[in-house]
């Protein structure tokens, strides 16, 4: 999955500050994909993805997006594999640093440990500006605007 990229066609729903907001349909693959961490999949029909805007798109125009397997393994790494390491480092040194004889040492060990990973979330929660750089964000490959192409 590193190597390789994802393609999606998709309709421009808003532009700004060299980004793009692309509305793409969701299909029945959709569901098993591993790209959900960018596109966002909710109830409805379709799933807004924010993109690196290279060609100046309008509203309306019909545009191909590709997401880099690399930035869909960062986002990975970045959601999940740092808070697993940030809970297991928590109860590895709360089994160390608490005393056993006050209360359960594994309940506060875990505690720690969770409590490590909610600190984690909520700085990327507070800090998700900084973290939409322009190398894991997807881009807009091509251009169709009413019946001309752009590449």
């Amino acid at each position: 999955m590193r190597g390789e990229d994802i393609y999606e066609h998709g309709i421009v729903t808003a532009t700004g500050q060299g980004n793009a907001t692309v509305a793409v349909l969701r299909s029945d693959h959709c569901e098993e994909c591993t790209a959900k961490i960018i596109c966002g999949v909710g109830d409805q029909n379709e799933n807004h993805v924010e993109a690196v805007d290279p060609f100046g798109v309008h509203v309306g125009d019909e545009v191909r997006i590709r997401i880099r397997g690399e930035s869909l393994f960062a986002a990975a790494g970045l959601l999940y594999g740092i808070p697993l390491l940030l809970i297991l480092a928590g109860i590895l040194t709360g089994t160390y640093l608490f005393d056993p004889g006050i209360m359960r040492q594994e309940l506060w060990a875990f505690t720690l440990g969770i409590g490590l990973a909610a600190v984690y979330y909520l700085l990327v929660f507070l800090g998700s500006d900084a973290l939409r750089r322009k190398s894991l964000m997807p881009d807009i490959v091509s251009v169709r605007e009413s019946g001309e192409q752009r590449a």
